[in-house]
């Protein structure tokens, strides 16, 4: 099977991708499912062709849900001879699952991510991180990838008007977006950016008495930085920011820049502070055997490699991709689904 990677679909951008196997007989198929993920801030599709990954997309998501996943299936379809009514049976999931038109039934992201990350890795896997560009699960599940339980970072959403996240204060990629966009840094290279800074200088610095710093004077960060440490935060920078809020980011960032913090450092700061916040769920969760870790900031490796520092574990790889793992999931369900109405 070979892979062909598509970055040039006339909605694409520099974070759209789809890929198709190049030599399937979808059909020969005896089942042809699909699963959507709309999400915040990408979308993406996966088209399986009785067990088998025919297609998937992953787009960056509109203000418009229904939009985002027709574009996001038409993105998988793309340059295959395929045709959407091919597909027997389509399952929505994501922030935005009860907006898409064409799926048939709903199945919550928590589920589809757990059911995805089993496909990918195994029975071995037992512990699962989702970290979107909103929220952030940790998720304990069965070797056949149903849930046991899991805990997010949900705060009710009236408690921020600006930005209905139901995370306020906890793991957000948005944020890393925001601050990447700020700085004008790639976001496909903030992580290793981030890596790049000597850390034990950074705390060095940090420690320092106000009057011998090349800073303004913050009070809060210290009491942060404190409670965080207390909390067993491993890395120097993981108290320089209490929370990871994609409102916030670009005042936090400015501020940061001002203070004569430089773009690595504040990279630095932002993957620390969400990688403790994610580790410190991981833990209240317990971890059970192997972890993996989907959604898009699990291509960061700035965040993954402080995790599995503060976790003292190495994560398991996803494949095809960590982004696509609810969207597969979805497709699982829809394939079972089908199964079951046919077997009915």
């Amino acid at each position: 099977m070979t892979q062909e990677l598509k970055m040039s679909i006339d909605y694409s951008t520099r974070q759209d991708f789809s890929w198709h196997s190049s030599d399937s007989d979808w059909q020969s198929a005896e089942s042809i499912t699909a699963g959507i993920d709309v999400g915040s801030t990408t979308s993406q599709a996966v088209i399986l062709g009785n067990n088998e990954i025919l297609a998937y997309s992953s787009i960056r998501a509109g203000a418009d849900n229904p939009d985002s996943a027709q574009k996001a299936l038409e993105a998988a379809l793309y340059n295959t001879d395929m045709k959407a009514d091919a597909i027997h049976c389509i399952v929505g999931t994501g922030c935005g699952e009860v907006d898409i038109p064409m799926a048939t039934r709903t199945v919550s992201e928590i589920a589809c991510h757990a059911r995805g990350a089993n496909y990918a890795v195994g029975p071995t896997l037992n512990t699962v991180l989702a970290i979107g560009a909103r929220d952030c699960a940790a998720i304990s599940c069965r070797d056949t990838g149903t849930v046991i339980s899991f805990l997010t970072n949900a705060s009710r959403p009236a408690v921020c008007r600006e930005n209905l996240c139901n995370a306020c204060g906890a793991a957000q990629g948005q944020a890393i977006d925001a601050v990447a966009e700020f700085l004008s840094i790639p976001i496909n290279e903030a992580g290793a950016l981030s890596l790049s800074v000597d850390e034990q200088k950074l705390a060095a610095r940090l420690s320092m008495p106000y009057d011998q710093r090349e800073q303004i004077h913050d009070r809060m960060l210290e009491e942060i930085a404190a409670e965080v440490i207390a909390q067993g935060g491993s890395s120097p920078l993981s108290g320089a920011l209490g929370v990871v809020c994609s409102v916030l980011a670009r005042t936090q960032a400015s501020g940061l820049l001002r203070n004569g913090w430089s773009k690595p450092e504040i990279l630095a700061a932002y993957c620390a502070a969400l990688a403790h916040q994610a580790a410190l769920l991981v833990t209240r969760l317990g971890l059970q055997g192997e972890l993996a870790v989907t959604g898009g900031v699990a291509k960061n490796t700035g965040v993954i490699t402080r995790l599995e520092k503060e976790l003292g574990i190495s994560a398991v790889e996803i494949k095809p991709d960590p982004q696509i793992t609810a969207a597969l999931g979805a497709a699982l369900y829809a394939r079972s689904f089908a199964h079951n109405s046919r077997q009915s």
